[in-house]
């Protein structure tokens, strides 16, 4: 009679036996075991499949720790053999694979990654701004490949130092350009409200920014508390307008602004305050300007019963992004963002005179970039907001922008590049703009 082989038994589970069969000393395979349930048959469910589980480890001495539907293992080839014919328990044995911790998980969510390794489109030989708390430039992230470019940066703020004080700005810029020195292990840490500490995580790959190879400018707009003024601002995105004036080349591709105000519309006509009427100066120029949306999409409200209510906020676009010309970017989960849409704190359209904002979303929640506070012994940390969404929109730009050179100059062209190409959410278009951003989509599309 012929064998064949379970189908219980998933493929990288298979290819570990195999391994392990030319060994002969065979080591245990980590596996999570997925259960048989049925709604029809009670007694076929959930619970009676995991006792029938955990009795066949009990007997064979193996230790296991379980969820809700899963029990996790570590089996001989020849136990998981034995586990498969438990069919009417046993639905499929997985591999419980390593997962490691990178820099942006997320910049495999705007697609990157397919896109340096296809197009070697890591940001080479393009210059992007930084107008924000400042850069620690001194950072392994940066220092490696000398990102920040000393000479352009300007300190526009109230401190005494151009270097980064308050963490914002160093955050954002990672996001966008640099990585870790190679073969040297990092730290990460997440910051939890209910915890005083941070939860320090080891990460084994070195961490990138979405275009690694690009040039950052420092351009300090936000004191050391982390607030500013819309006239520092202006003065910055001035500077940066002369800078491209003053020489025959582009000098600095884009500019990433992941700040702003609440828009009031009894003082101006929206997108048409001082800061948004230089962004469009700016713009018009050459230069192509990133802000994030802002983190007022969200809110309470008390009904007539005195209870308060959390509710989503509509035509809460800040300025400048209420700015046409600018890309405006709200914020999406890190790594699933067709699943969990936009996140609530991101601020939603339209803005207050009708006009479609934000333009496109990126993800900006809890993701990983550097951290001013190496003396506490980790490298990187978690931060949200739009904040964070901003600059990897920033980032697939200037990696666009090193393989087809041909669009620099002209942000019109590129910023309609971007929202052709973008990933439609099947979210409302006042939440989403055109969609999530996609690098790779927009590589091939020219």
């Amino acid at each position: 009679m012929p064998s064949f082989k379970s189908f219980v038994i998933s493929a990288p589970v298979r290819r570990e036996m195999d391994a392990q069969a030319q060994n002969p000393a065979p080591q245990p395979t980590a596996v999570i075991i997925s259960l048989r349930d049925s709604k029809e048959r009670p007694e076929l469910g959930v619970g009676p499949a995991k006792d029938k589980v955990k009795a066949f480890l009990a007997g064979h001495n193996v230790g296991f720790t379980e969820s809700d539907f899963y029990i996790f293992a570590a089996l001989l080839p020849d136990q998981i053999e034995e586990l498969a014919k438990l069919t009417a328990w046993v639905y499929q044995i997985w591999k419980d694979e390593i997962i490691y911790g990178h820099l942006l998980q997320s910049a495999e969510t705007v697609k990157a990654a397919p896109s340096w390794r296809t197009f070697d489109a890591r940001g080479q030989g393009i210059t992007w701004a930084v107008m924000d708390t400042g850069i620690h430039a001194e950072h392994p992230h940066f220092a490696a490949l000398n990102t920040v470019d000393a000479a352009l940066s300007r300190n526009f703020s109230v401190s005494n130092t151009l270097d980064d004080l308050n963490g914002h700005g160093t955050h954002v810029a990672g996001i966008i350009a640099g990585r870790a020195p190679e073969g040297k292990p990092c730290r990460a840490a997440s910051f939890l409200e209910e915890q005083p500490d941070p939860q320090v995580t080891d990460l084994n790959a070195g961490p990138s920014g979405v275009a690694p190879l690009a040039r950052l400018v420092n351009v300090k707009v936000l004191n050391d508390d982390g607030t500013g003024s819309s006239s520092t601002a202006i003065r910055a995105l001035e500077y940066l307008r002369k800078v491209n004036d003053g020489s025959q080349a582009t000098s600095v591709d884009g500019v990433n602004m992941s700040l702003g105000y609440p828009y009031d519309p009894q003082s101006y006509g929206c997108g048409y305050s001082p800061l948004c009427e230089e962004v469009t100066r700016a713009v018009d120029s050459g230069l192509i300007v990133v802000i994030s949306c802002g983190n007022w999409g969200y809110g309470r409200i008390t009904l007539d019963s005195g209870q308060q209510v959390a509710v989503s906020i509509g035509s809460s676009i800040t300025d400048p992004a209420n700015t046409e010309a600018a890309i405006v970017v709200g914020s999406v989960h890190k790594s699933a963002p067709h699943r969990y849409g936009v996140s609530y704190f991101s601020s939603k359209g339209p803005t207050g005179d009708g006009r479609m904002k934000p333009d496109l979303v990126a993800p900006g929640e809890k993701v990983i970039s550097c951290s001013i506070h190496l003396d506490k012994g980790f490298e990187y940390e978690e931060m949200s907001g739009t904040s964070a969404a901003a600059p990897h929109v920033s980032g697939a730009i200037a990696a666009f922008l090193s393989a087809h050179r041909e669009f620099r100059a002209d942000p019109e062209r590129v910023k309609q590049l971007f929202l052709k190409t973008a990933t439609d959410l099947g979210r409302d278009r006042a939440h989403q703009g055109a969609g999530l951003v996609d690098l790779f989509r927009a590589m091939t599309s020219v």
